[in-house]
């Protein structure tokens, strides 16, 4: 009704109004005289074939515009996000593990896409997790969260990996892959970081009825590459950060002597935040830096 007031103020008819707005005339005569009826003030008088304002419509028209204009550019229009010049902090959501595969990376790109933002990770248990997701105290989650299917979550696969052995260069274990008796007389490091991934691996050996015999218990992966090259000790962990630790000459990755299944990394957000320009411009950049061409995008978890 409002957009009929101006359109009638300016052309001085209702037929004119009612074809710029694309309306038939009996639906803007209707409407003009709902206005009426709402403000209290016929707004209009026709004179000589034209519709001349009354002092209440001259007196309104302005703000009028204003109002209009105010929902047209804040309210209707698309927000477009421009990294360029935000300030955001753009908060992930990763394990251990997640931040030696996912973090130098999308940090990088992050400095020259968005130079003006910060960057943050956290690592939460999933009941946290997916509340502070729902809050948008984070915005993606980055990594193997399998209970993180239910609800009001979206997921896209960005790639998939298995776990891998790694011993020291020069360590009695040769070749690509060790053997079942090998893996169970090697005296083990295990890394208890919380991460799903192991305890994935560990139902995968109690079925089998394998048991390690370890001697080092670890919650951090940071110490590891220096432990396992001055020992004889085998550790298992995941194929990225193996592959990471054996940029040194010092260890090397061997695959385990049974076949694991591989599992999928993906990013996950919540339901409320999947067409907020931020979280749609952050999403494609992780996808840009890690999906595999196989991936698939923003598949809905929830019922």
């Amino acid at each position: 009704m409002l957009r009929l007031l101006v359109a009638v103020y300016d052309t001085g008819s209702v037929t004119a109004a009612a074809a710029q707005l694309k309306m038939s005339q009996p639906a803007a005569s209707a409407a003009l005289a709902r206005l009426r009826e709402s403000l209290g003030d016929p707004l209009f008088i026709r004179q000589a074939g034209a519709m001349l304002p009354t002092p209440r419509a001259q007196r309104i028209i302005g703000k009028t515009r204003e109002v209009i204009g105010l929902i047209d550019a804040d309210i209707l229009r698309s927000a477009i996000f421009d990294p360029q010049k935000s300030r955001d902090e753009f908060v992930f959501c990763l394990s251990a593990i997640g931040e030696i595969v996912f973090l130098p990376a999308l940090f990088n790109f992050l400095r020259e896409a968005a130079p003006q933002a910060k960057v943050r990770s956290v690592s939460l248990p999933p009941q946290q997790l997916e509340e502070a997701l729902n809050q948008g105290a984070v915005d993606l989650a980055l990594g193997y969260f399998p209970d993180l299917k239910q609800g009001n979550m979206y997921q896209q696969r960005l790639f998939s990996h298995t776990l891998v052995c790694m011993v020291r260069t020069g360590h009695a274990i040769q070749g690509a892959r060790m053997t079942l008796s090998q893996f169970t007389e090697a005296e083990h490091a295990f890394v208890q970081d919380g991460g799903r991934s192991q305890e994935m691996f560990e139902a995968e050996l109690a079925s089998r009825k394998i048991v390690r015999n370890i001697v080092l218990r670890t919650s951090h992966y940071m110490s590891i590459p220096t432990i396992i090259a001055d020992s004889d000790l085998v550790v298992v962990l995941p194929g990225p950060v193996g592959n990471a630790f054996a940029d040194s000459s010092k260890v090397r990755v061997v695959l385990p002597p049974v076949e694991i299944p591989s599992y999928d990394l993906k990013q996950h957000w919540h339901r409320r935040f999947h067409n907020d320009p931020k979280l749609i411009w952050l999403r494609s950049v992780v996808a840009q830096l890690f999906a595999a061409s196989d991936a698939t995008a923003g598949v809905f978890s929830g019922e």
